[in-house]
């Protein structure tokens, strides 16, 4: 059975004006945000040269190819390329969607 809202707030009337919004923090753990971190710093130490930590950054930032391409003042394919080489080196510690 799928209840409503209400059903979490002590029913119908009730004075409780919180919704289910409440009861899930839009912030992660502080026991997550600790993982991430790690994993991020972990995965950056891999790329040797600095162009590829850059590349690798400008993208988690949410960049796009051109972007990446514009601030580095370098080509579109040599953005392409060095992610690539950058997906490589990460597949190798089992993350091969990143």
């Amino acid at each position: 059975m799928v209840r409503g809202e209400s059903a979490i707030l002590g029913g119908p009337g009730g004075d409780d004006i919180r919704g289910i919004e409440e009861l899930v923090s839009p912030e992660p753990t502080p026991e997550f945000a600790a993982m991430v971190a790690e994993q991020y710093e972990r995965l950056l130490g891999r790329l040797e040269k600095p162009s590829l930590r850059t590349i690798a950054q400008l993208k988690l930032e949410g960049y796009s190819n051109e972007e990446v391409a514009e601030r580095l003042d370098c080509s579109l394919r040599t953005v392409e390329r060095r992610l690539w080489l950058i997906r490589t080196i990460w597949s190798e510690d089992g993350f091969d969607d990143a």
